[in-house]
């Protein structure tokens, strides 16, 4: 692969170097979009590590880092890992970035999906409400990014319909066998 070999070229630059971790992090968005979420997940903790060592907690580089290994933790499964990084992100970002910034608002979306991933549904809704909100007011009706959070409300909104009618008809029956 192309970027692989970028990599290993760039590999004869210091390890803080930002072209390097530049590409590296590249990479791993690349092995995760290909399925390979162990190896995006081991190459984005070797960047934010070097990224903090180097940068500031708020330098939009180490947030970009953190975020998208935030989001290979989920891939992976390591849900509880995710949204503590993301619990990072967002509140240094809300400190640092306006509230309808983009990179403010995709991290609030991700920890609201991570929420619901931890069994957190009502805090996940609570917080994809504000999302939804912020881009209701700042961006088109048909604008992609706008679509994707108000369908991800829309399917939290079903989980939690379905689970109230599940705990509506366990109680339901097991009123019946008493």
């Amino acid at each position: 692969m192309w970027l692989e070999k970028s990599c290993q070229q760039r590999s004869q630059l210091s390890e803080d170097d930002p072209d390097r971790l530049l590409s590296q992090h590249v990479l791993a968005m690349a092995y995760q979009a290909d399925g390979q979420v162990r190896k995006a997940v081991a190459l984005l903790e070797h960047v934010v590590e070097v990224k903090e060592k180097t940068l500031l907690p708020e330098h939009p580089s180490q947030l970009a880092s953190q975020h998208e290994l935030a989001i290979a933790y989920d891939a992976d499964g390591q849900v509880r890992k995710a949204v503590a990084l993301l619990e990072h992100v967002v509140e240094v970002r809300e400190k640092t970035l306006a509230a309808e910034h983009p990179s403010r608002l995709a991290s609030q979306h991700a920890l609201a999906i991570a929420y619901e991933a931890d069994g957190q549904v009502h805090r996940a809704v609570e917080l994809l409400e504000h999302v939804v909100s912020v881009k209701a007011r700042t961006l088109r009706d048909d604008h992609p990014s706008r679509l994707v959070s108000v369908e991800a409300l829309a399917d939290m909104y079903s989980e939690l319909a379905v689970d109230s009618d599940e705990t509506l008809s366990d109680s339901c029956n097991s009123s019946l066998v008493l």
